[in-house]
């Protein structure tokens, strides 16, 4: 996994909080994002912010300024700050009323995690799409969260903003972490979604180089999934 450190202030939180967390963080050191540089550290949370647009449920869209906060806590990574052009006061825009936002060229979409099935209401967080298309069949997410070790609140340690991908297939209800177990063994169950494509499933079942997930590849495997998603989508075109 890919890391960004900077100065922590120290606070505590809840022990079922901290458990939860730790939980969380554990899958997610399971596999490695790129490294990330769209955002900026500011104090004890990570901001990437500046003009962009907005569209909204109803399928209107808004200019402005946009800033989106990466924090240790999920919840609050589920609305953005938006200040329309011809407004001077942002508003919280929550993301069940938003379909969509761009900001610095990148087009973030609010994602339910297979993670949230249990969860009541709505609990998708926003995530950067890396398909050139919202069209497209199989879509991957750059998904960004700050991380803190419960074993290191009291030690003002650094935080650090961790990374990782997240696949949407149309059998999908919700996004799958690449590493979940939806797509283990790797050649029989990926070449089985994908089996609409024979040039590509024939190179996943075949264990082709370039085309086989290994869980010792770490940020290799991201690369696999990407290469994948991308025959995928231009199969027949």
């Amino acid at each position: 996994m890919k890391k960004i450190l900077f100065g922590a202030i120290i606070f505590l939180l809840p022990l079922s909080q901290v458990k939860a967390q730790g939980k969380f963080l554990d899958k997610m050191n399971k596999f490695a994002g790129k490294a990330d540089d769209l955002g900026r550290l500011e104090k004890d949370t990570y901001v990437i912010d500046g003009s962009g647009s907005v569209t909204l449920e109803d399928g209107t869209t808004q200019e402005g300024t946009i800033k989106y906060v990466v924090t240790t806590d999920l919840s609050d990574m589920k609305f953005i700050m938006f200040t329309a052009a011809n407004e001077m006061k942002p508003k919280k825009l929550k993301s069940g009323d938003v379909k969509s936002f761009i900001v610095k060229n990148k087009v973030f979409y609010p994602i339910r995690t297979k993670e949230d099935d249990l969860s009541i209401g709505n609990s998708r967080v926003f995530m950067e799409m890396l398909n050139e298309s919202e069209n497209d069949k199989f879509k991957m997410y750059f998904f960004r969260k700050l991380e803190k070790n419960a074993k290191e609140f009291s030690a003002g340690q650094a935080y650090t903003v961790a990374t990782g991908y997240y696949v949407m297939l149309p059998e999908f209800k919700n996004a799958h972490e690449i590493v979940d177990v939806t797509f283990t063994p790797f050649a029989k169950k990926m070449s089985e979604y994908l089996k609409d494509c024979p040039e590509v499933s024939e190179k996943i079942k075949d264990k082709k180089d370039g085309y086989k997930y290994n869980m010792f590849n770490g940020a290799e495997n991201n690369e696999v999934f990407l290469r994948i998603m991308k025959e995928y989508n231009s199969c027949g075109k």
